[in-house]
């Protein structure tokens, strides 16, 4: 399976603390928003419950330095959050890295194969 998904918003942007309490803020809400959106319209609600292996190639949409597992990050919980899979603990294998700038944006492109049994150590 692969999804082409809006370039994350940092980690850092997500969520905020205020008064004793934690809550996500608009961006991040925004963000789950679009993500199951493009979810739901390709047709990748699948549920996964089995060990996969993930790539994710990170195309930012500026020359700013950034956190690569940041991105990640706020990217797994949206697919989460989407019903792409159950947990982002099944992720057994996980490659992440940058591509070329995006200047229309930035992008993330992630691909999702199931591992064999065989292939879990």
């Amino acid at each position: 399976m692969e999804l082409n998904l809006p370039y994350p918003p940092s980690g850092n942007h997500m969520w905020k603390h205020a008064k004793g309490r934690h809550y996500l803020t608009y961006m991040a809400k925004e963000y789950y928003r679009n993500v199951a959106y493009i979810v739901v319209n390709e047709g990748k609600v699948v549920n996964i419950d089995h060990d996969i292996e993930v790539r994710c190639l990170l195309c930012p949409p500026d020359r700013r330095r950034r956190d690569l597992d940041n991105a990640w990050k706020v990217i797994a919980d949206s697919l989460t959050k989407a019903g792409v899979w159950q947990d982002d603990k099944q992720i057994r294998k996980l490659t992440l890295e940058w591509g070329s700038v995006d200047k229309a944006g930035g992008m993330a492109t992630v691909s999702i194969h199931q591992l064999d049994a065989e292939s879990v150590t």
